[in-house]
């Protein structure tokens, strides 16, 4: 092709034809620039599908994790704080109607009011992301919102539910041992055995417990607050994202 082109350059100029020559070299000229910008968009297109593809990756991963951190929560935490609720609530019953309750069945409704609740979630590929830069989700309110939602919402609901939790837990632990400790039981043949039990009479009304229990009730209140807030933007993100897979 080159060859052909030099042949038609060199018979313009030994014809003495310099119009023709001057429109042919513009034309060739065009025709290079043309092919050069035929190639910058086709290694523009290459890029893009990297690109695109790369962040349906990252969008993809991101899903996971949301799904990974709604099924811990559903499994885990929702199990837990619904132990914890109905221990509260079976004490409750008991001081409500004023009726006495024994040794093994008050610790066993205590220990599940005491359930604890412990937060957090996966920040993995929101890491990843970060490393690789935000500006590859193109969609700058999604970008926004992702950003938002790992180093603003979820992580400070996570930060502030596992805040209440260390500080309220030396003194949990110590109403606790104040109310239930341990002594030795012994079996039909003289074997000696340690069991659980109560330290106090009258438990549910010594001030010690209901203190207790007033603790439990509020970290009850804190930790469901928690998880909502931490459910919902979890969800809303999720939401989000699917939204842009499908575009």
């Amino acid at each position: 092709m080159i060859k052909f082109f030099r042949k038609i350059r060199q018979k313009l100029l030994t014809e003495n034809k310099f119009s023709k020559y001057l429109l042919y070299a513009i034309g060739e000229i065009l025709l290079v620039v043309i092919g050069i910008l035929i190639a910058l968009q086709i290694n523009n297109w290459n890029e893009a599908q990297k690109a695109n593809h790369k962040q349906t990756l990252v969008l993809k991963e991101l899903v996971k994790s949301i799904n990974n951190d709604l099924w811990e929560y559903e499994t885990y935490l929702d199990r837990n704080l619904n132990m914890k609720k109905s221990g509260i609530d079976s004490l409750h019953a008991y001081m409500a109607g004023k009726t006495e309750i024994n040794d093994s069945l008050f610790i066993k409704f205590y220990k599940m009011a005491k359930k604890d609740i412990h937060f957090r979630y996966g920040n993995g590929p929101f890491d990843a992301l970060k490393s690789s830069g935000l500006e590859l989700i193109r969609n700058d309110s999604l970008r926004s919102h992702i950003n938002n939602t790992y180093t603003s919402d979820i992580h400070i609901s996570v930060l502030l539910g596992n805040e209440y939790y260390y500080e309220n837990k030396p003194k949990v632990d110590e109403l606790f041992y104040k109310l239930i400790g341990m002594k030795h039981n012994y079996l039909p043949g003289g074997t000696k055995y340690l069991v659980e039990s109560l330290k106090v009479d009258d438990v549910l009304n010594n001030e010690d417990f209901l203190w207790a229990i007033k603790l439990e009730m509020n970290k009850y209140q804190e930790d469901t607050m928690r998880i909502k807030q931490i459910r919902t933007s979890l969800l809303g993100l999720k939401r989000a994202i699917e939204k842009e897979l499908k575009k």
